[in-house]
C-alpha cells in the first residue's frame, strides 16, 4: 500500500509585540489631516515565499481604514518613503474612545471584511503567491495615533486582533498531470477552491506548490475527519487523494500551515461521490461524462447525478450497457441540465446514451445529438428500454430530447427510444423537440419506435419531429401494444416504401402507426400527413387499429393518401378477437384520399368495433367512390356506430355511376345490418356522391332487426334492402350509403347535447363547436 507523507507545521508571519499595558495617547482632533504610524509586521498583501511561511510588506496603493464608536469612518492612504513593515499613511481625523482598525480599508465594517476572506482566488504560476490578499482587524482599541498590527498590540490597547491564516500546498501528482486548472482542498465540511493559471507542473517534476487565503480564525481539524485533496487539470481530468492527520490540529490565523502529499495521488473518475443512492457521482464536465461509463459494474446499480451543463464536441460516444447480459445499472439524475452533441455510430449495438437502460434516467435534456443507427435498434435515450432476455429493466422521466437526427435501416427507430421492451417501468414527462428519424424499415416513431404491452407513456409528447420509414409510422409511436394518457404529437410522418403496392397496409399515423392491446386516453395530434407515395391505412391520429380503446382524444391535423383506407382519425380498424372502441374524440383535418375514405374512419374491415359521441369538422374528398363524412366502409356486422356527428362542410366523391360503390353523408358504404344509432349530419353539408336521396332525407336507424334503408336504383323507391353484406351481386350493391339525420337550425354543441354527451366532466358544450375538458 502506498504511504502518505503529510507534513503539517505553521511559522509564525510576523514578530508580536509584549502584552505590557500602555497609556493611552492623546488622539488627534476631529476633522484635523494627520499622519499616522503604522506598523505591520504579521501582514501585508504582497507576499512572497520564505520558506515555509511568507515574508510580508507593505506596497504602493494600500490604505487603512479607521471606524469610531461614535460613528465616523475615514480611509488613510500610504505614504512614500515607506519599507517592508513600516509606513506612514494620511487621512482626516475621526473622534472616538474606541476604534476599529481595518486593513485593507475598502471594506466598510469588520463583518464585511470577515465575509470576502478568502473569496475567488486564482493562483497564476506555480508558486506564485502575487494573488494572496492578506487581511487584519483590531477591534475595540482605544487608540489608532501610533499602530502594531499584532494581537500583543491590540490586547494592550484593549481591543483584540482578527486575521485569517494562509495555507501552503507541496502536492506531488503522477506523470499524466501536467497542466493544471483548480486545486480543491475539503476539510472539516469547508471547501477551498483554488484557481490555477499557467501551471504546468512537468517542469518541476510534477511537484504542484499551491498557496491559498484561510478564512478568519483558527480552523481546528480532528484527526478522525478526512481531509480530501484534488486537482483538476486543464483537460478536465482529476487526481486527488484523501488522508487523516495522525492527531488533531489547528491552522492557526495569522500563520501558514503546510500540506505536504508526496505519495498516494491517484486519477479519479469524478471529482466528487461514492456512486451510491445517498452519496452519488458528480457528473460535471466531459470527462466525467465520458467516465460514466467506466464507473459501472454487472449486476450493480451505480449512482450518477449530473451538476452542470456537457458539451460532448465531437467525442464519439459509446453507449454505457449494450455488451451481451445487458447486467450494468444506473440511475442517472441530470437534474435538468444538458448534454449536447451527443454522437453515436453502428460501430457498437443499439447506438444511443444508454444502449439497453437497465434502470433509470430523469431530466436530462440531449441537444444536438446524430444517432447512426446502421442495423440497429436505437434512439438518443436509449436502444433498448430494458430487455426481457436479460430479465432487466428501465425506465425514464423527465427526459427531453431536442434537434436531434436518428438514422438507419432497421425497424425499431425512435427520437428517445428504439423499443420499450414489456418487462420495464414507466415512461413520464417525456418530450422530443425539432428531431428528424428516419428508418428505411418499419416500426418508427418520433418519440418511441415500438412500445410493448404493460408500459403506459404519461405526459410525453412530440412537437415539429419529422418521422418516415416503410411500415407503421406514428408521430410519437410506430407500433403500440401498450398504452397512452395525456399524450401529444406535431410535425409530419410519411412512408417512404418504394416496394409498396397500392394495398400495401402501411399504417401511418399522426400519434400510432399500428394500435393493438393498448389504451389511449386524452391525446391529440396535430401532425399533417400527406403521403404521396403507395399503400394504405393512414389515419390523422393511429394508422391501423385492432382490438384496444381510445376515448378523450382528438386531432388536428390533414390527412391526404393516394389510395384506400383514409381517415381522418383512424385508417383502418380491423381484429379477429376482442372489440375496438373509440369514444368522446373528434377530428378537425381535411381528408383526401382515393377510395374507402372518410372523415373520422377510413375502412373498418372485420371484428368487433364501437365509436361512440365522436364527430369530424373537415371536408372530405376522394379522386374514387366510397366517400364519407364520418366512415367511408363498414365491413362487418360487428359495428357500431352511435351518438356521431359528421359535421363536414363537404363531402365530395370522384366516380360516379352503376359500376361505381356510394358515397353518404354519414358512412359511404354501410353493412346493411350494423348498428347506426342517432348519427347526425350537418345541415349545411354539400354532398356530391352517387346515388344520393333527396337532401332532406333522415335514414332511420340501423339494426339487425331494421336493416339498412337503400334508394332502389331501377325504381328509385326507399326501401329496407335485404342484403347481408357488402359482396357482390347482393340487393342494390354497392349503393348502401348511409346520411344519419339533419340537424335544421342547430349548432354542433346543440345536436350533441341533445345525444346525451356529458358535458359536466368530459366535454364543454358552452360553444358553437364541443371542446374537450
Amino acid at each position: 500500500m502506498k504511504k502518505i507523507l503529510i507534513l503539517l507545521s505553521v511559522l509564525s508571519l510576523g514578530v508580536f509585540a509584549s502584552c505590557e499595558i500602555q497609556t493611552v495617547p492623546e488622539e488627534p482632533v476631529q476633522g484635523e489631516q494627520v499622519t499616522i504610524h503604522v506598523s505591520m509586521p504579521a501582514t501585508k498583501v504582497a507576499m512572497s515565499p520564505d520558506g515555509d511561511g511568507l515574508h510580508l510588506a507593505w506596497q504602493a496603493g494600500d490604505c487603512i481604514r479607521v471606524i469610531s464608536n461614535q460613528g465616523g469612518s475615514e480611509v488613510f492612504t500610504i505614504k512614500e518613503g515607506f519599507t517592508d513593515h513600516e509606513a506612514d499613511f494620511v487621512g482626516t481625523a475621526v473622534e472616538g474612545t474606541l476604534f476599529n482598525i481595518l486593513y485593507p480599508g475598502t471594506e466598510e465594517t469588520v463583518e464585511a471584511l470577515e465575509i470576502s476572506y478568502p473569496g475567488d482566488q486564482v493562483q497564476n504560476g506555480n508558486g506564485s503567491t502575487d494573488h494572496l490578499k492578506y487581511a487584519a482587524c483590531l477591534v475595540g482599541v482605544n487608540s489608532y495615533k501610533d499602530v502594531v498590527f499584532t494581537p500583543a498590540w491590540a490586547e494592550s490597547h484593549s481591543g483584540e486582533m482578527l486575521r485569517p491564516g494562509a495555507l501552503k500546498l507541496q502536492m506531488t501528482l503522477p506523470a499524466a498531470a501536467s497542466a493544471l486548472k483548480q486545486v480543491v482542498v475539503n476539510v472539516n465540511g469547508m471547501t477551498l477552491s483554488l484557481g490555477l493559471e499557467s501551471v504546468d507542473v512537468s517542469m518541476s517534476e510534477h511537484v504542484l506548490t499551491a498557496y491559498a487565503m484561510l478564512p478568519f480564525g483558527d480552523i481546528d481539524l480532528e484527526a478522525v475527519n478526512p481531509i480530501s485533496v484534488k486537482v483538476v487539470t486543464t483537460d478536465e481530468a482529476i487526481f486527488g487523494t484523501t488522508f487523516n492527520l495522525p492527531m488533531d490540529k489547528t491552522l492557526q490565523a495569522g500563520q501558514v500551515s503546510v500540506f505536504r502529499i508526496t505519495s498516494g495521488v491517484t486519477e479519479q473518475l469524478f471529482a466528487a461521490g461514492s456512486g451510491t443512492e445517498g452519496d452519488p457521482w458528480l457528473v460535471s464536465n466531459t470527462r466525467e461524462l465520458l467516465n460514466v461509463r467506466s464507473a459501472m459494474a454487472d449486476d450493480v446499480v451505480a449512482y450518477f447525478k449530473q451538476t452542470a451543463d456537457i458539451d460532448l464536441g465531437e467525442n464519439m460516444w459509446i453507449p454505457l450497457n449494450a455488451d451481451a447480459g445487458y447486467r450494468k445499472g444506473i440511475y442517472y439524475d441530470g437534474q435538468n441540465f444538458e448534454i449536447k452533441h451527443l454522437k453515436v455510430n453502428a460501430d457498437h449495438p443499439y447506438p444511443s446514451f444508454a444502449g439497453v437502460l437497465n434502470g433509470t434516467v430523469k431530466d436530462v435534456i440531449f441537444s444536438d445529438a446524430v444517432i447512426e443507427a446502421g442495423a440497429n435498434v436505437a434512439g438518443v435515450l436509449a436502444g433498448y428500454l430494458g430487455s426481457a432476455d436479460a430479465s432487466c429493466s428501465g425506465s425514464c422521466s423527465g427526459v427531453k430530447v431536442i434537434n436531434a437526427v436518428v438514422s438507419g435501416s432497421k425497424r425499431c427507430l425512435g427520437g428517445l427510444i428504439g423499443r420499450a421492451n414489456n418487462v420495464s417501468g414507466e415512461i413520464k414527462e417525456c418530450f422530443v423537440m425539432d428531431t428528424k428519424v428516419t428508418s428505411e424499415s418499419d416500426r418508427v416513431g418520433g418519440l418511441i419506435g415500438q412500445l410493448d404491452k404493460g408500459f403506459t407513456l404519461t405526459l410525453c409528447g412530440t412537437e415539429e419531429v419529422t418521422v418516415s420509414g416503410t411500415i407503421n409510422v406514428g408521430g410519437l409511436v410506430g407500433v403500440c401494444y401498450g398504452n397512452a394518457m395525456t399524450c401529444w404529437s406535431s410535425g409530419s410522418v410519411a412512408s417512404e416504401n418504394p416496394s409498396a403496392a397500392s394495398g400495401t397496409d402501411i399504417g401511418i399515423g399522426g400519434l400510432i402507426g399500428y394500435l393493438e392491446h393498448g389504451d389511449i386516453t386524452k391525446c391529440s395530434s396535430t401532425v399533417n400527413i400527406n403521403q404521396i407515395g403507395a399503400g394504405r391505412d393512414i389515419g390523422g391520429f393511429v394508422g391501423k387499429m385492432l382490438a384496444s380503446s381510445i376515448s378523450k382524444s382528438y386531432c388536428t391535423g390533414n390527412v391526404t393518401g393516394q389510395h384506400r383506407n383514409v381517415g381522418g382519425f383512424v385508417g383502418l380498424i380491423t381484429l379477429s378477437a376482442n372489440e375496438a372502441t373509440i369514444t368522446d374524440c373528434y377530428c378537425t383535418g381535411n381528408v383526401n384520399g382515393n377510395a374507402y375514405t372518410g372523415g373520422f374512419l377510413g375502412l373498418h374491415e372485420k371484428g368487433k368495433a364501437t365509436i361512440s359521441n365522436c364527430f369530424a369538422t373537415g371536408a372530405v374528398e376522394g379522386s374514387g367512390f366510397a366517400i364519407g363524412g364520418m366512415a367511408g366502409v363498414i365491413g362487418s356486422a360487428d359495428f357500431t356506430m352511435k351518438n356521431c356527428a359528421a359535421w363536414n362542410p363537404s363531402v365530395t366523391a370522384g366516380s360516379f355511376g352503376d359500376a361505381n360503390w356510394s358515397s353518404g353523408a354519414v358512412a359511404a358504404v354501410t353493412f346493411p345490418t350494423c348498428t347506426m344509432t342517432d348519427n347526425y349530419r350537418s345541415p349545411d353539408m354539400v354532398l356530391t356522391a352517387w346515388w344520393v336521396p333527396a337532401a332532406d332525407y333522415d335514414h332511420p336507424n340501423v339494426s339487425s332487426s331494421s336493416p339498412l334503408v337503400v334508394k332502389d336504383k331501377t325504381t328509385g323507391d326507399l326501401r329496407a334492402t335485404t342484403a347481408e353484406s357488402t359482396a357482390n351481386g347482393q340487393d342494390n350493391y354497392p349503393q348502401f350509403a348511409y346520411h344519419g339525420k339533419s340537424a335544421v337550425g342547430k349548432t354542433l354543441a346543440q345536436v350533441c347535447k341533445d345525444m346525451g354527451w356529458d358535458g359536466d366532466t368530459i366535454w364543454y358544450l358552452g360553444g358553437v363547436i364541443p371542446n374537450l375538458r
